[in-house]
């Protein structure tokens, strides 16, 4: 009988706090299609392929008050299937936020929510497509999405501070990270467990504002993981970018340095450049130049500088909006001679 009561007061409170939050659904789809061609220091062709892609996604988001010194909050999660997904559909923007509006004062247990340095995150790239996703395929490329440890991508606390009118500032841990520099999945659990590896924890410092300047956006990251047992090299990540808009015209550069862990220290810079101009209120046009180089410890022999070079358009037709664009990519992985070319287009729509 006590358990019964128990469960019955447990629902009863579910039912009172939810009559006082307000929940919203929401959804997007993309269908996007490539199509690429590699070439080799020879010039011949060896690798080509075109196809169609997809992603759904559907997110879920209540907020309200708690009952405890009038603070507020934020909950929601994300279902994401990119293509036919055989890993969690679960791993994006799954938070439980509590607020302090008074003080401006967030604190965020999350996982893919906050402000964070990945995700192809670059005030170089105005819209459309990132530079990693341009010099994918083919070849191996020197552009990552995920520039250090990915804190953000991994399951982390974070205290996100109001600074004024100027932006935000944030401090994000990991206790276990969960996404490398390469992208790639290290560690997982259930609901209660997790599965402990070698990954380390990491924390990464933000800031993200206009500094009271209208038209300036300014990125700030930086981030860290502790040593791993047995790993020369432990994982470091930085990426700056400014972006000002000054009426139809757009402009953006962003620096990227990083490296990943391993028995030797690769240290990649990447650098984003990016021009955007606004037609009218559906046309945009926008030009990206990305460069990338590997400074390898202890060689002083020469690695080529990865480039690449891309024309956007993006068109608005109201609840559907097109992308298109055509890249051309050289010394891909610092290899000479070794180029692609590539045309992307997208279709996103949104409910």
């Amino acid at each position: 009988m006590k358990k019964l009561m128990l469960t019955t007061a447990i629902a009863g409170l579910a039912l009172t706090a939810s009559a006082i939050a307000q929940t919203t659904i929401t959804g997007e789809i993309r269908v996007s299609h490539k199509a690429i061609g590699s070439e080799v220091g020879s010039g011949s062709t060896t690798t080509s392929g075109r196809g169609f892609g997809t992603e759904q996604q559907i997110n879920f988001a209540n907020k309200g008050k708690l009952n405890v010194g009038g603070l507020d909050y934020a909950a929601g999660f994300s279902i994401e299937n990119d293509g036919s997904q055989t890993t969690t559909l679960f791993n994006e923007n799954s938070y439980i936020d509590i607020i302090n509006a008074s003080s401006g004062t967030t604190l965020s247990f999350s996982v893919d929510h906050i402000q964070r340095n990945d995700s192809d995150r670059s005030a170089g790239n105005i819209f459309g497509f990132a530079p990693s996703e341009f010099s994918s395929g083919g070849h191996t490329s020197l552009m990552s999405a995920t520039p250090g440890p990915g804190v953000g991508q991994s399951q982390s606390v974070a205290v996100i501070q109001d600074i004024g009118k100027f932006g935000k500032l944030a401090y994000n841990y990991a206790p276990t990270t969960t996404v490398r520099t390469d992208g790639s999945t290290t560690g997982s659990g259930s609901s209660e467990t997790f599965t402990e590896t070698n990954e380390k924890s990491a924390y990464e410092i933000s800031f993200v504002g206009n500094l009271g300047v209208q038209g300036l956006t300014v990125d700030y990251f930086t981030s860290k993981q502790n040593q791993m047992s047995g790993v020369a090299v432990k994982s470091e990540g930085q990426n700056i970018g400014v972006r000002y808009n000054t009426g139809a015209l757009t402009l953006g550069v962003a620096r990227k340095v990083w490296n990943d862990d391993g028995a030797t220290k690769i240290e990649t810079t990447e650098k984003n450049y990016g021009l955007a101009y606004a037609v009218n209120k559906d046309l945009t046009l926008g030009l990206l130049h990305s460069t990338a180089d590997n400074n390898i410890a202890g060689t002083t022999s020469g690695v080529e500088t990865q480039k690449l070079t891309a024309i956007q358009l993006g068109y608005n037709l109201g609840p559907v909006a097109l992308t298109v664009g055509v890249a051309r990519n050289t010394d891909l992985n610092g290899v000479n001679g070794q180029d692609s070319d590539m045309i992307m287009t997208r279709l996103v729509g949104a409910f």
